[in-house]
């Protein structure tokens, strides 16, 4: 064969071999693994916000802040950071990753707060740390930001900020495109307009294997129904359009056998699937709740409200649930008053 002959025959060889391997590449299929967790964030707010006088709330907050380090998130991060490592999920969403910061002595919240004294997301971070486990923060959304007075008289001000997250496993196959962090337009009044509580979402375009797809975690509204149900319909308008495969991590407020507020339901209408029932139809998968104090025995769970929905290609084909049984505690603390939901997914 003569050289110009040889090479042209050569190139032609080289392409056929690229188009068979992304030809091949295009048809198999992506496995996603991914977590949803409802972190608790340490105490019950009901009683400070359900109070019927300043005098009140303010006992309340004092109260709640020691059921707070009572609840001791360092020591249940390593629960956490377990979890993690026995699922091995390329993504999880967090709800309730507060961070608390204090003022002593209190100026009645005259000035915000600074001093950090409980931030989850840094305790996530070391607990991975120690696990070795190769983990980043790609978003954390913001929310409500509130502070109070703790005591009566007051010890010191208590600033709470509401946040979000998204975690994602660091991996050479896996690369995060574009964040965002959107809060949603109804919000709550609580304390007659005294602090506004605000909600959002955190999500993900990304890629696996050259594969685009979406991921979004949130925490809808807990203490207004009404609320709930106008949020959860904003995040299906803003994460619902296109055909962009979508994973939705979160605590959505919303019982799935439709005893509460209609949001689980609306987003299926909207063309969601609800993973667990595709994995395990028949099986209530219940993840709420464990009682306010961690170290209690807590009732049998009676809602769930955590969810893995699906959207535009992806099927779950394997689901489980951690944080339920009594060999998951730590130092005899529950991991959180919910339980995680982890789930293997495939896009086709």
């Amino acid at each position: 064969m003569r050289p110009r002959r040889a090479y042209a025959f050569g190139l032609l060889v080289v392409a056929a071999v690229i188009a068979v391997s992304v030809g091949q590449a295009r048809r198999t299929p992506l496995t996603v693994r991914v977590m949803t967790r409802n972190l608790y964030l340490g105490a019950n707010l009901d009683a400070i916000v359900q109070a019927k006088s300043l005098p009140e709330a303010l006992t309340a907050v004092a109260a709640g802040w020691q059921q707070v380090q009572a609840n001791d998130f360092p020591t249940r991060a390593r629960a956490i950071a377990r979890e993690i490592a026995a699922a091995k999920p390329d993504f999880v969403g967090f709800q309730e990753a507060v961070l608390y910061r204090t003022q002593s002595p209190p100026d009645l919240t005259a000035t915000r707060a600074t001093t950090v004294a409980l931030d989850y997301v840094r305790e996530l971070r070391k607990a991975l740390a120690a696990r070795h486990l190769k983990y980043r923060f790609a978003g954390i959304g913001s929310w409500t930001d509130a502070e109070l007075p703790a005591g009566n008289p007051a010890t010191m001000d208590i600033r709470l900020t509401v946040r979000d997250a998204l975690l994602v496993r660091n991996a050479r196959t896996l690369r995060i495109r574009r964040v965002r962090e959107a809060q949603y337009a109804t919000t709550t009044s609580l304390f007659g307009g005294f602090v506004i509580a605000k909600r959002g979402y955190v999500s993900a375009d990304a890629t696996m294997n050259g594969r685009a797809f979406r991921v979004v975690t949130t925490h809808l509204e807990s203490f207004d129904d009404a609320s709930q149900v106008a949020q959860g319909q904003e995040l299906a308008e803003a994460i619902g359009r296109g055909t962009v495969p979508t994973i939705l991590l979160g605590d959505l407020n919303s019982r799935a056998d439709g005893t509460g507020t209609p949001t689980h339901a609306n987003l299926l209408a909207a063309g969601f699937q609800d993973a667990w029932t595709e994995v395990h139809p028949g099986d209530a998968g219940l993840t709420c709740c464990h009682g306010d104090d961690l170290r209690e025995p807590g009732p049998a769970f009676y809602s769930r409200i955590d969810y893995v929905l699906l959207k535009n290609g992806f099927r779950a084909v394997a689901m489980g649930i951690v944080g339920k049984a009594p060999q998951e505690r730590i130092s005899g603390l529950w991991p959180s008053d919910h339980a995680g939901i982890w789930a293997r997914l495939r896009l086709p």
